[in-house]
């Protein structure tokens, strides 16, 4: 009996330390769900983890996720503001954390930073790209590696004629109706044609690939239309739309804000 009690004791010590560590995962992610954590608040969680005979080793990640619970409380309307860049810092330092353990979120921080940074007209402005040819005053401001993605035709097949139906009116004398030649029928579809580079400038969006490039004057842009994995836009002396894909998703946004304030400055010393 003695022996049943006790692997009784172990169970009900056992489920009720997991209970306490669903509870302070709990707090501890609600704490930062405002995308800030006091000294208070660290206080507070620290007496509850003791009080729950928790250590460190209970809780591996649980920083990180903490963490990233404030950041995306802060990133919620897509930017991240000075101050809020500044309370993520205070975050990571009062936690402890390495940039390696959030290599991620900083990451994204990064790139959160420069957009907010394009928005301001703060605009990135990056070395000549490999012989590339620049206009005078010209400034390079973003390259972004992308697909010319082209209509083509895919499938062609041949659809056969008809004689039709003769239709006798009178000895020596008929008509044949409903009949019709055979013809080719052409299937189109999108087709990659080519890897390359998309290049930003203060004047014109070049693409620059293995076997086709192009370069389009802001000014001759009529419109622009963005999807999750690339953008498609159309100039008035050409027929066809230019579409290009993403090869890394991700800078939709950034590449969007870079080519809004282009057109809008352009001509702008």
């Amino acid at each position: 009996m003695g022996i049943f009690q006790t692997l009784v004791d172990k169970y009900k010590a056992a489920k009720q330390k997991s209970l306490n560590k669903q509870f302070f995962r709990k707090a501890f992610l609600k704490a930062a769900a405002d995308g800030s954590i006091s000294l208070e608040e660290m206080s507070e969680l620290d007496k509850l983890k003791a009080e729950f005979g928790l250590t460190d080793g209970d809780f591996r990640g649980l920083k990180a996720e903490a963490y990233t619970t404030a950041f995306a409380a802060a990133k919620s309307d897509n930017e991240v503001t000075k101050e809020e860049e500044s309370e993520l810092h205070a975050i990571q330092k009062l936690l402890g954390l390495s940039d390696g353990e959030i290599h991620n979120d900083k990451k994204e921080l990064a790139r959160l930073r420069l957009l907010n940074e394009i928005r301001q007209g703060n605009m990135p402005v990056i070395r000549p790209v490999m012989n590339l040819i620049t206009l005078k005053s010209e400034k390079v401001y973003w390259a972004e590696p992308v697909i010319l993605v082209e209509e083509k035709v895919i499938r062609r097949r041949y659809q056969g004629g008809s004689q039709g139906i003769s239709l006798r009116v009178m000895k020596g004398v008929s008509f044949r109706i409903g009949g019709h030649r055979g013809h080719i029928e052409s299937e189109t579809g999108l087709v990659d044609v080519c890897e390359g580079e998309l290049i930003l400038t203060s004047r014109r969006a070049i693409f620059r690939g293995e076997k086709k490039s192009f370069a389009s004057k802001l000014e001759n842009i009529l419109d622009l239309n963005f999807y999750s994995d690339g953008i498609r836009f159309s100039e008035n002396n050409k027929s066809r739309p230019r579409l290009l894909k993403f090869k890394v998703p991700g800078n939709r946004d950034i590449i969007g804000a870079v080519l809004s304030h282009a057109i809008n400055n352009y001509g702008n010393k």
